[in-house]
């Protein structure tokens, strides 16, 4: 039996891996052809950049933050994984028809609905993940998901970099969609939605109940067990679990979270509730506010630099394709370096994975800001590959070390709307990003300036993560005696 769980926690993560990957490609099908399909659209360089470049990454923005807030409340409180293959199949569908458009306003449009795909899927895929692995194991598997997500862009950028000057722009995205529309069924209907709970601290010595004061205050009750002559009630205030009416549900002999609060009057009440002590908590609002700044590098690397290395430095759209992959290649690298490095040190005290979040995020900026400033095709080209895997290296490890910490900071029932917010964030920047990134272009006469300003997201990013340092310890053990159950022994 065994057995046969962990093959089903693994078919889950493979899945959903492979589709988040492929719905992550989608993002980038459009950047190693914005000059051609400027052309096709005849616009000038400046409008490529504000109209391809900036206003089709705010709309993913504006569709995003809702899909982000609508699919992580009904994470909290549906079955995910139909949850998770509903979201993408819009997306894809959307990304499909794609091939179809005409117009610019059509392309916007079927670009636009898309981002609600992307906005919406993590929530539900951390609010899985946290319910099928243990604490100390997160680091791995969000290194793991993130890896689906770096795969996806380069397989985006590779597919559509080698494919859309033979063939034209267009077909990528039927490339990639229809793969991603059978993977989202799959997931639909093969994946079974995890216990949530499941996989958080449990105590054979402990048990846990909810008790309200009388002023209406949730206060957990922490029994000791193993001795009933030697019992020891202590009363500690909950952090975050404002919504939670019988958060323990005895099952035979063990004590389970369970979440059931349908009550209408009350639901946008208890969401809301829940999203503002989400905020107050510390590390999840430094994990939050990280995310803006340090996607603005991001919306540069998926969104412009494919074209800018092919039309302002000289090389092919093939050859700065290579260059995008190669920083695929270090990114690949950085995750292992984020999920195994993030483990490690978790193992050793829980606030060291920020440092090494913080620190990599710094780094990840000079390489960056050489290949922007420096590299064309005149440059030797091992030192082009060299300084794109140089800086995929630093960009990688921040991505599973912070969605490991948000998840261990944050109750099995929040974690949707938790992830609704970060992702919310993330597409601030990645959406915002690039927007404000083209607007920059403008103002100052070209790609470069602004380019050097967006790169410097990546230090405020790492300066946040740092800081979680200082409130990790406290926030992740909040949670924990929030969550204290007892297995396999008698209720008090």
């Amino acid at each position: 039996m065994v057995d046969l769980t962990q093959h089903r926690h693994r078919w889950a993560l493979a899945l959903f891996s492979v589709t988040t990957a492929l719905l992550f490609a989608d993002q980038n099908l459009m950047s190693p052809s914005l000059t051609a399909i400027a052309e096709e659209f005849d616009m000038n360089d400046e409008e490529r950049d504000r109209k391809l470049g900036g206003d089709i990454s705010l709309a993913f923005f504006l569709l995003g933050v809702p899909a982000s807030l609508v699919v992580g409340l009904l994470t909290d409180t549906h079955d995910r994984s139909k949850v998770f293959g509903w979201t993408v199949c819009i997306g894809e569908i959307a990304c499909f028809l794609t091939y179809f458009v005409r117009t610019y306003n059509q392309l916007y449009i079927c670009r636009a609905v898309n981002g609600f795909s992307i906005g919406g899927a993590l929530p539900v895929i951390y609010s899985i993940v946290g319910d099928l692995f243990s604490a100390e194991d997160r680091h791995i598997v969000s290194a793991i998901v993130s890896f689906g997500m770096g795969a996806g862009i380069s397989v985006g950028q590779a597919v559509a970099g080698y494919i859309g000057p033979i063939y034209g722009w267009r077909l990528p995205f039927i490339i990639i969609s229809v793969p991603a529309l059978f993977c989202a069924a799959l997931v639909y209907f093969t994946v079974e939605d995890p216990e949530r709970g499941a996989m958080e601290y449990i105590s054979k010595e402990r048990m846990v109940e909810r008790k309200e004061n009388e002023d209406g205050i949730a206060l957990v009750l922490i029994k000791s067990s193993r001795n009933d002559n030697d019992n020891q009630t202590h009363i500690k205030k909950s952090n975050h679990c404002d919504d939670i009416d019988n958060v323990y549900r005895r099952d035979g002999s063990t004590v389970k979270l369970f979440h059931e609060n349908n009550r209408s009057f009350s639901y946008l009440k208890n969401h809301l509730e829940v999203i503002l002590s989400l905020l107050a908590t510390p590390t999840v609002a430094l994990s939050l506010l990280q995310g803006a700044p340090g996607c603005v590098p991001w919306g540069i690397i998926n969104v412009f630099l494919n074209d800018f290395l092919s039309e302002d430095r000289g090389f092919s759209v093939q050859a700065a394709t290579t260059i995008l992959v190669c920083f695929s290649a270090g990114y690949a690298l950085g995750l292992v370096v984020g999920g195994a490095g993030g483990r490690f040190l978790y193992k050793i005290d829980i606030r060291l994975p920020a440092l090494l979040a913080g620190g990599t995020a710094i780094m990840g900026c000079f390489p960056l800001w050489y290949l922007i400033n420096f590299v064309d095709s005149t440059t030797p080209y091992y030192i082009s590959i060299s300084s794109a895997i140089v800086a995929g290296l630093g960009s990688a490890p921040t991505g599973p070390i912070i969605k490991a910490t948000l998840t261990n900071v944050t109750l099995p029932n929040t974690r949707g709307r938790a992830f609704a917010l970060f992702n919310i964030f993330d597409d601030l920047g990645k959406g915002l990003g690039p927007y404000f990134v083209s607007l920059l272009s403008v103002k100052f006469g070209g790609r470069l300036p602004a380019f050097n300003i967006g790169v410097f997201g990546w230090v405020l990013c790492g300066l946040t993560n740092l800081t979680i340092f200082f409130t990790v310890v406290r926030d992740e053990r909040m949670v924990q005696t929030t969550l204290v159950a007892a297995a396999q022994v008698n209720v008090v």
